[in-house]
């Protein structure tokens, strides 16, 4: 099912050229069900580079109006590879309520 959901025409630029967010569709899709850990933004410490946004797998992370990037929580499946990816270190790990 998943494979008919990444279809090119339900990939959408959002003004920056070559790099696909996910449809409404698409963020339907809830991955946070078997997450253990999540990642967390420090602002004080992130330079709205969108390094993570442009990295993530799920298309978890957006922009608000500030322009700081937010992640998804039901979208996010918690590979963390917007940890390693962060120039300044402001995303960091924490592990999901109830789970150990």
């Amino acid at each position: 099912m998943l494979n008919k959901l990444i279809l090119e025409k339900n990939i959408k630029n959002e003004g920056k050229k070559g790099v696909p967010y996910a449809t409404e569709k698409q963020k339907l899709i809830e991955r946070a069900n078997w997450r253990t850990f999540k990642p967390v933004i420090d602002y004080k410490k992130c330079i709205k580079c969108g390094m993570c946004w442009l990295h993530c797998p799920d298309s978890a992370y957006t922009f608000n109006k500030k322009g700081f990037p937010e992640c998804d929580g039901k979208v996010c499946k918690g590979c963390l590879l917007c940890v390693q990816i962060c120039p300044v270190k402001a995303i960091s790990v924490e592990q999901e309520r109830g789970k150990k």
